[in-house]
């Protein structure tokens, strides 16, 4: 009998310490678990329609004065001004184009093709192809690729996210190839980044989680920003106005918002 009430007792206990612990991961009027990471909010500023088709990747070219779009669709380079006014057409045309990114030093703008798993130099003052490199990523599907694209100059490598199966961000150079992929799960997919080398972060756009994610160079997630609707697939942040630029797929416009804590 002793034996039998140290069972039930035990178990009680247990129950008891299951109940408490779910009870402290709910919110405190007992509503849905609280997020993984902190949300902040976004304010629309800008919603303007581009002459771009299929924007799918964004930059900021020379001096952060111009913005470079690249289209899915004619697989095209474009430079505009920063309310997506275009001012010319690269000479280069592409396969499956997704990011793009400016390298100041060197005036070379990168584009990544994502089925066939490159990036592709061009030469900023005419736009033709310089040279091309494979990047090494974890999958092959097709469709599911190299997608976003930034540079740091601050050590010369170049930052990628390959867009699912599996999602990772890439840190590569020409002198050492891939110097470090990081497996990412914090989305459902990863279709732009950026580098915000002032303040050593990134910012990662996903399309299918319909959200910006602030993340430390490890991608670890500080912050999320909810966007509203799916199909952002390019960033761009002006880190002293704190605005974030982006491009949408689906609705071929650029969007400007500002990002509140």
């Amino acid at each position: 009998m002793l034996i039998r009430i140290n069972i039930i007792f035990k178990v009680l206990i247990t129950v008891v310490l299951l109940m408490a612990t779910i009870t402290s991961c709910k919110k405190n009027d007992g509503g849905e678990l609280p997020p993984a990471e902190p949300t902040g909010k976004l304010e629309k500023l800008q919603e303007v329609d581009l002459n771009v088709t299929e924007p799918s990747g964004l930059s900021f070219g020379p001096g952060g004065n111009t913005l470079l779009i690249i289209s899915d669709n004619t697989n095209k380079v474009y430079e505009t001004d920063l309310h997506g006014q275009v001012i010319r057409e690269l000479e280069y045309t592409g396969s499956d184009l997704e990011g793009v990114a400016y390298n100041a030093a060197q005036q070379i703008v990168a584009v990544t093709e994502e089925r066939k798993r490159e990036i592709v130099f061009l030469d900023y003052p005419n736009g033709a192809e310089i040279e091309r490199h494979h990047i090494e990523t974890g999958g092959n599907t097709d469709n599911k690729g190299l997608e976003g694209l930034s540079y740091n100059p601050n050590n010369s490598a170049w930052y990628m996210v390959n867009e699912d199966v599996p999602g990772e961000m890439i840190v590569w150079n020409k002198n050492f190839e891939n110097i470090s992929v990081t497996p990412l799960s914090f989305a459902s997919d990863y279709s732009g980044i950026f580098v915000d080398t002032k303040n050593a972060l990134l910012y990662i756009v996903s399309d299918e989680s319909m959200s910006i994610y602030k993340c430390d160079y490890n991608a670890n997630v500080l912050k999320a920003y909810p966007l509203p609707a799916t199909k952002f697939e390019g960033i761009a942040v002006d880190t002293g106005k704190q605005q974030a630029y982006l491009v949408n797929d689906k609705t071929g416009k650029l969007f400007i918002f500002k990002l509140l804590n």
